[in-house]
């Protein structure tokens, strides 16, 4: 039996972002492989407390669970400051005359924890997500023979851009996906790019979801619209623009959900507008809604809830971002605009022209089902990760 130690700073078990499904998709490909799993996380960044930690070690999804703390209590505020501030200060090269131009969430308390793990067990793989954790791995004895592989999740340079020095974000990132044998990419354009810099394998791994029993029909729906996002900037831009520009050109009587801790960014109110601000299993909206909506302005990576809309067969109305990282860039089941009429246009025939509606369905389906479809991606990581014939 394969063991694998998997770092992921954050709750999966928490599905409010794509992130975390993308983990929690990992993990769940690992279990199905028969691997021996020591998952680790970060107290602080995961937001754990103890029913957290519990209800993760009853899930099945690891073998054995620690959660570690990247900083001491501040009720000894001497200790706090002398024994993890100053230290972690320098550590992290965070000096005023040493700027890092990237994200080092690593700190200097949580490596040496996240060492003893490594010190006291032998693993086949260790998995890191995200680069800005990376550092976890730089100059590190401790993992043996093990074949040390991070999961990007996105090109983190493309993120920071109006905030730091491109030139040495990008050589940072680059570096840091380099300290490993195995970068995984979740778009086809990060992986192009790492592969273009990297020395290491740097490897597609789409995002995986499993093919819903129920796919998508043109009956009778309570909602013509489903809006799925989280309230991260991108999103809160988004959706500014589409209630702004898009909103107001639409029929009065279009009904629209709107699901997630984007709500919590939304002031407008109207009487076809529902809001849910939570819901822990979303099939039973996207099977009562008929057009799946992701008005992206900026960021980078693949859309998760595009690929959960098209495993439905719902067509996607979005802007050019909203297709980054799909595979097929057309006849995939999305209609594509950045003009806010003809968004509107594109949401209005698939409203009303019921062939234009099935043809972009059944693209939509061929489209998950070629390229997202859990058993299909996990038989591609099986070449990734040197599994045959798994049973």
């Amino acid at each position: 039996m394969k063991k694998v130690l998997f770092f992921m700073p954050d709750n999966p078990l928490k599905k409010n972002a794509g992130n975390r499904t993308r983990a929690l998709s990992m993990l769940s490909y690992f279990k199905s492989r028969n691997f021996e799993i020591d998952f680790v996380s970060e107290y602080y960044t995961g937001r754990w407390d103890e029913t957290d930690i519990k209800t993760f070690e009853q899930s099945g999804l690891a073998d054995n669970t620690y959660v570690i703390k990247k900083k001491p209590s501040k009720k000894n505020i001497l200790y706090y400051l002398l024994f993890y501030k100053l230290p972690n200060f320098f550590y992290q090269n965070k000096a005023w005359f040493f700027p890092l131009q990237f994200p080092e969430l690593v700190t200097l308390r949580f490596k040496r924890a996240f060492n003893k793990v490594l010190k006291k067990n032998n693993y086949d793989y260790i998995f890191i997500n995200y680069a800005s954790w990376a550092t976890l791995m730089a100059h590190n004895h401790h993992t043996k023979k093990a074949i040390k592989v991070i999961d990007t999740h996105d090109f983190i340079t493309a993120q920071l851009q109006r905030k730091v020095n491109i030139g040495q974000s990008f050589k940072e990132e680059i570096r840091r996906i380099s300290l490993f044998d195995i970068a995984l990419a979740i778009s086809v354009e990060e992986q192009y790019i790492f592969s273009q810099f990297c020395k290491n394998k740097v490897a597609l791994a789409p995002m995986m979801l499993d093919r819903p029993e129920t796919t998508h029909s043109v009956e009778k729906k309570t909602f013509d619209l489903i809006y799925v996002a989280s309230d991260n900037i991108h999103n809160q831009k988004a959706a500014n623009w589409f209630f702004k520009e898009v909103y107001p050109l639409l029929p009065t009587d279009v009904q629209i959900c709107v699901i997630g801790q984007i709500n919590e960014h939304l002031s407008i109110k109207a009487s076809n507008i529902t809001s849910v601000h939570f819901v822990e299993e979303l099939s039973g909206y996207y099977l009562n809604a008929k057009v799946a909506l992701c008005p992206m302005l900026t960021g980078t990576g693949t859309k998760i809830k595009v690929v959960e809309a098209l495993s439905y067969g719902m067509p996607v109305v979005c802007n050019t971002r909203g297709i980054d990282g799909l595979i097929d860039k057309t006849n995939n089941g999305c209609l594509v605009s950045d003009d806010p009429v003809e968004f509107r246009n594109c949401i209005v025939q698939l409203l009303t022209d019921e062939s234009a509606y099935q043809k972009q369905s059944e693209n939509a389906l061929t489209t998950f089902n070629l390229n997202y479809e859990k058993e299909s991606c996990y038989k591609k990581l099986d070449i990734v990760f040197g599994i045959a014939n798994p049973s």
